[in-house]
């Protein structure tokens, strides 16, 4: 079965070796864990849980980061952006996601996406944006499949909407 779970101080070892897996900076999406010591992932935990539960930065906006798990093996690791603000609607979206190295070309980056848009309707996200690298053909792809229509190209990215 395969299902998100939202980010707890639980995670632990799993989370992290799926981390490292992930580039830190991933055809656009960008890893701070990579490269981290696990001490130094718990404290990072901590952080993106206070993040997600609305101590926030002048600068930021409310989040939700989840993990994606099939049949208890985690897979990947999502966010959702509760709404954009002028900055990340220029640069970025409401969604960002990352497969796991060792499962990628097998569905989940669809499946992720999927559900991740799930998630926006639950809290009422009418209208979802996402930036994928141009030459990040994998993501352009899973975008479309999931409902995305190109509204805005710049040299290197691509803006996509999907209307929920």
């Amino acid at each position: 079965m395969i299902y998100l779970k939202m980010l707890s101080l639980a995670d632990g070892r799993e989370i992290y070796d799926m981390l490292q897996e992930i580039a830190a900076n991933d055809n656009g999406f960008h890893n701070k864990v990579y490269g981290m010591t696990y001490e130094q992932f718990k404290e990072w935990l901590d952080h993106e849980h206070s993040v997600d539960n609305g101590n926030l930065e002048d600068w930021m906006v409310p989040q939700t980061s989840y993990w994606l798990y099939d049949n208890g093996k985690v897979i990947g690791y999502g966010r959702i952006r509760h709404y954009l603000n002028d900055n990340l609607a220029e640069t970025s979206g409401h969604i960002g996601y990352a497969i796991r190295q060792t499962e990628r070309n097998k569905g989940y980056g669809t499946k992720i996406l999927s559900l991740l848009l799930e998630e926006c309707k639950k809290l009422n996200i009418k209208k979802v944006q996402i930036g994928a690298n141009a030459n990040n053909i994998a993501s352009n792809r899973i975008i479309v499949k999931n409902g995305g229509f190109l509204f805005r190209a710049t040299g290197n990215k691509n803006f996509y909407r999907i209307e929920l």
